[in-house]
């Protein structure tokens, strides 16, 4: 791959800075491929590369949340255990329809996703109090299964979204429904890779080192996200949405 030769270290650092920070504030609030994707975009390497790579290094860093927040007893294991596997199937058909698409589109697409989860987040979200009665199996997967295919087709703000539907359809709270999607987005993030990996999409040298800070960033973001965070760590990831999306139309732009 020609492109990779024109990756310098000072990139492989900026990847392992990203990777930490993108875990750091996934864990809290959701969006960390919103922070690698434009990134990786900035340093030349091709879109669908980007998804995949992106894939593996959200991977680590889910799954180390996922562990924190179990551990915490913050999370519902009667949403995560009923979405898993519609999730995971979801997110491997997304990413299978996404290798046709060509790089100019996942590009626009990709740009286009990062306002409107700046949306989603810039909204004030009312005091939710947490249902009590039993929620139906169809009522989970459709609030969480269409965002698996979102995941697997471009990925960045998967967390953000399924936070925010879990928190309006089933009337979880914040950090209910923050812990709860954690597993999900693991079983995306899963679902995807196997098909990016499959394809041969997935640059090694770059995903791997970006994993283990990624890895590392969600270990110390979900421990805040605890102790309460959010409010914090949402005016960080807006400051940091803003200025990946202007880096990301100036290339367009340019180019």
């Amino acid at each position: 791959m020609e492109f990779l030769e024109d990756i310098s270290l000072t990139w492989y650092i900026i990847f392992i800075l990203t990777g930490f920070v993108a875990g750091y504030i996934d864990a809290i609030a959701g969006g960390g491929g919103m922070i690698q994707v434009p990134i990786l975009l900035l340093s030349g390497i091709p879109p669908l590369f980007v998804l995949a790579t992106n894939k593996i290094a959200g991977l680590f860093g889910t799954l180390m949340a996922s562990i924190k927040y179990a551990m915490s007893k913050k999370m519902s294991f009667t949403i995560v255990w009923v979405a898993l596997g519609p999730c995971l199937i979801a997110s491997y058909f997304g990413t299978s329809l996404v290798m046709y698409l060509s790089d100019e589109i996942i590009a626009w697409a990709i740009l286009i996703s990062i306002p409107i989860a700046l949306l989603f987040l810039l909204k004030k979200s009312t005091k939710i109090k947490e249902e009590k009665k039993k929620l139906s199996k169809k009522k989970i997967i459709l609030c969480t299964a269409p965002i698996g295919f979102y995941d697997g087709l471009l990925g960045p703000g998967t967390g953000t979204y399924m936070t925010i539907s879990m928190k309006r359809f089933l009337n979880l709270d914040y950090i209910v429904a923050t812990a709860s999607t954690k597993p999900l987005n693991l079983m995306t993030n899963i679902g995807s890779a196997i098909a990016f990996f499959a394809a041969g999409k997935i640059l090694w040298s770059i995903a791997l080192p970006m994993a283990l800070a990624n890895a590392l960033g969600a270990y110390i973001g979900s421990h805040y996200a605890i102790k309460g965070g959010e409010a914090f760590i949402k005016k960080v990831l807006i400051s940091v949405l803003l200025i990946m999306l202007s880096a990301n139309i100036l290339k367009m732009i340019i180019n």
